[in-house]
Order: structure tokens, then C-alpha cells, then sequence
């Protein structure tokens, strides 16, 4: 395929020339775009909820104090209770640890220190249950994640196709505004030519015509390319009159990774599945493990002391050492076996859903891959078409040094050399358009938010 650059207009001798290439631009807008700013904010937002669902396993502190006077024994009685519980998440067990001091009034003042540990070992083994909500908010922390790089690609998709749009109405200016010169100078041998009673009136209104559609072709062009502009310019907070996309439209693409079931396994549309599955799968777990009888293992220590002053009773201690089971057998399970045919359901259906997620993408990639090598062959046409009207107007030049045809024909060949130019490079803008469509729809665009 013939690479040739496209034109890029000049500002005036005032203004400075910039150009962005779409890397570049691509750069500024991740930079710039409010877009990203709520992307940022969105992965904090996550950051935060995940890091709140680990708050289980933190230390819990508790202090109680009351104070209770009796008029009719004229005693107070006050009680400080300090406690501090705590989930261990790799045995599912609970760690709590109390300390007391209490004034009667009518005996000797105590404190009560206590370390009690329960594990559970039949229901919620290993913390199975305990921990379902930490293990759910960690899949669900990696979904979201997922889910902003997907909305980072398809903003970059729809953002890359409008800066090849510019590209292109920078290319299409240049060519309307050769046509009008061209139209102009065919206008004025028109009129030469009717002054000298060469060409017919009617002729003459037909050349006046051209030259009026030229002048509203290049204004059409200017209004596009300024409105392009000025879109693509706002997004990046530059000034519209830079705005310059340096990008070669008709650049040969390298090979594109077409192997449909590969690109497939590693879709995040099915990766989002896949998280739910997840998800319902540790659900599952925990249902069924809801089921097993509770049996809980408890040891405890305990150590009271009592003296005329807290610091007394400190050293007139008496410890004991406690340990016990507790079994619990619900009848029925009504509620769990519900549960488990619900999330089970729930599984067949996300199957189902992925099974018809993977059939789609396969249809949209394999007409995707269709519809560029199309758009390629048009391309090459639109080529052919071009170069073919390149020669059209090299031999109407030759023909016109020799003598042997008029400057209007050299004219009008330029022009439908232009008109060819124009459609090649609308072919070339569709074909890299619609290759960002398939990189993004294969989740090749981009790879990981900024």
C-alpha cells in the first residue's frame, strides 16, 4: 500500500506551529480530561470500600463506666469495664480480652482480667463464613478496577476516531482549497472565452456555478475542520488555532492479533463474568458449609483479685482456667438448602450468560475482521482510482505544452485527480477508524488506567 503524509495546514506568521501526534494527544487528554479526574477519584472511592471491608479483622475497644448510689443502704457501687474483641482471620476464632474493677461499697473492691478464645470447628471452620464479605468485597474490589480500565479504553476508542477525523478534515481542506483555485482559474478563462464569444452563455453560467459550489465546498470545510477543532482542542485545554493532529492516514498497520479464541479468554466482558461466577462460587461455599453443625471450642483464663485499692488487688490474685464445647444442631436447614438452590440457579444462569457473552464477541470480532479487510480492498481501489487520475492529468499537462489541448482540461483532470485523492483519503481515515474499533473491542487499546 502507498504511504505518503498528509498536508498540515499552516498558521499565520503570528502563531506559532504545533503539532500532536496521537500518542501525544492520547498523553494529554489522560492528563487533562475531566474524564480521568472521575476515573481517579472512582478507583480511590473503590480503594476505600475495599479497605473498608477488611475493618473485621481489626481490634474492637469498648469502655463502660457506671456509677449507681442506693439511698435506702447508702451505698455506691461503681464498675469500670475495659474490653477488646478481635476476629482472627486465619482460624475463624474469636479473641476477647476484659478487664474489670468494681466497688461495692459493702466489701473489698475487685478487678477481673480474662482472655477467652472460641474456634469454631464444624460451622465456619477456618473463619468460612466470617470471612465472606471480605473474600466477596475482594472480588468485587478487582471487578470495579476492571471495569474503569474498560471505560478508559472506550473513552480513548472514541476520543482517537475523532482526532482521525481531524486529520482527515485537515486533509480534505487542502484539497477543496486547490479546488478552488482550480475552479477559479476555469471560471476566468470562461469569461476570456465569452468575451471573445468563444463559449456560449450557458457555458459560462455552468463555470460561474462550479466555482460558487467550490466556494461553499471550502466554507463547509473550514466550518468542519474549526468545529473539530475547537472539540478536540477543549478536551486538553489548548488554544484551537494549535490544534494540528499530525497523523499519517494512510500508514500500513501491522499485523493484528486475529486469534479469535485467545482474545476471547482474556475479554474483561468475560472476565466480568467471570468475576461474578466467582463470586456466586464463594457464596456457595459458605451455604453449604452452613449446614455442618456448630461446634465451638472455648478456653478461657481468668484471674480476680480484691484489696482495700486497685493497685492492692493486683497483687492478691486467684486464676482459673476455663474450657468447654458447645454444640448446636438446627432441625431442618430449610433456610441453607434455599440458599444453596438459589446461588446454584444463579450459577446455571451466569453460565448461560457467558456461553452467549463468548458467542457475541466472537460474531462482533470476526465482522469486525471482515468489515477492515473490505475496507482495506476499498482502500487499495480508492488507490488505484487516484493514481490512475494522477496520470489522467500528467498527460493532459503533456498534451497542453504541446500544444494539442486547452488549459481548461488540464484544469478540470486536476480537479477529478483531487476528487480521487479526497475518496482514497476518506478510505484511508474509515480503515484506521475501524481498526481502533477492533483494538478496542479486543481490549488491545489500552492496557491499564494511567
Amino acid at each position: 500500500m502507498k504511504k505518503s503524509l498528509i498536508a498540515i495546514l499552516c498558521l499565520g506568521a503570528s502563531t506559532q506551529s504545533y503539532s500532536l501526534t496521537l500518542n501525544e494527544y492520547s498523553e494529554k487528554l489522560t492528563q487533562e480530561h475531566p474524564f480521568y479526574s472521575q476515573l481517579s477519584l472512582s478507583k480511590e472511592a473503590n480503594q476505600l470500600d475495599h479497605q473498608a471491608s477488611q475493618l473485621l479483622y481489626d481490634w474492637n475497644t469498648q469502655l463502660s463506666v457506671n456509677d449507681n448510689y442506693s439511698s435506702s443502704s447508702n451505698l455506691n457501687n461503681a464498675r469500670i469495664e475495659l474490653s477488646a474483641q478481635k476476629a482472627i482471620e486465619e482460624t475463624g476464632g474469636n479473641l476477647s480480652i476484659k478487664h474489670s474493677w468494681n466497688d461495692s461499697g459493702s466489701i473489698q473492691p475487685t478487678n477481673i482480667t480474662s482472655i477467652t478464645y472460641s474456634q469454631p470447628l464444624l460451622e465456619n471452620q477456618g473463619g468460612i463464613n466470617t470471612s465472606l464479605s471480605t473474600d466477596i468485597a475482594d472480588i468485587d474490589f478487582q471487578s470495579k478496577q476492571l471495569s474503569l480500565v474498560e471505560q478508559s479504553e472506550n473513552f480513548i476508542a472514541s476520543k482517537s476516531k475523532r482526532f482521525i477525523d481531524l486529520a482527515l478534515a485537515q486533509e480534505k481542506m487542502a484539497i477543496v482549497s486547490e479546488n478552488l483555485t482550480l475552479s477559479e482559474q476555469q471560471f476566468t478563462i470562461a469569461t476570456e472565452k465569452h468575451s471573445q464569444s468563444i463559449l456560449s452563455e450557458s457555458s459560462l453560467l455552468q463555470e460561474q456555478d462550479n466555482f460558487i459550489r467550490a466556494k461553499q465546498q471550502l466554507l463547509q470545510a473550514k466550518q468542519e475542520l474549526d468545529t473539530i477543532k475547537k472539540e478536540l482542542a477543549s478536551w486538553i485545554d489548548v488554544d484551537p488555532l494549535v490544534m494540528i493532529a499530525e497523523f499519517n492516514i494512510f500508514q500500513e498497520q501491522t499485523a493484528l492479533k486475529t486469534n479469535t479464541q485467545n482474545l476471547i479468554a482474556g475479554s474483561r466482558a468475560i472476565q466480568q463474568l467471570d468475576f461474578d461466577r466467582q463470586k456466586l462460587q464463594r457464596q456457595l461455599i459458605s451455604n453449604e458449609n452452613k449446614l455442618e453443625p456448630s461446634l465451638n471450642l472455648s478456653i478461657g483464663i481468668s484471674s480476680q483479685g480484691s484489696g482495700s485499692n486497685y493497685f492492692d488487688s493486683l497483687t492478691n490474685q486467684d486464676s482459673s482456667f476455663d474450657i468447654g464445647l458447645n454444640f448446636t444442631y438446627p432441625i431442618g436447614n430449610t433456610k441453607e438448602l434455599l440458599d444453596i438452590e438459589r446461588t446454584e440457579n444463579s450459577l446455571a444462569q451466569l453460565n448461560s450468560r457467558k456461553q452467549e457473552g463468548e458467542a457475541n464477541l466472537t460474531l462482533q470480532i470476526n465482522a469486525q475482521i471482515s468489515r477492515i479487510a473490505l475496507l482495506q480492498q476499498l482502500m487499495e481501489i480508492s488507490l488505484e482510482q487516484s493514481l490512475l487520475a494522477d496520470a489522467k492529468a500528467e498527460e493532459a499537462q503533456r498534451q497542453y505544452l504541446d500544444a494539442m489541448s486547452q488549459k481548461s482540461n488540464v484544469i478540470t483532470a486536476q480537479k477529478n485527480a483531487n476528487t480521487a485523492k479526497l475518496s482514497y483519503t476518506q478510505a484511508a481515515a474509515s480503515l484506521q477508524k475501524a481498526i481502533i474499533e477492533y483494538l478496542s473491542l479486543t481490549d488491545q487499546l489500552v492496557s491499564a488506567i494511567n
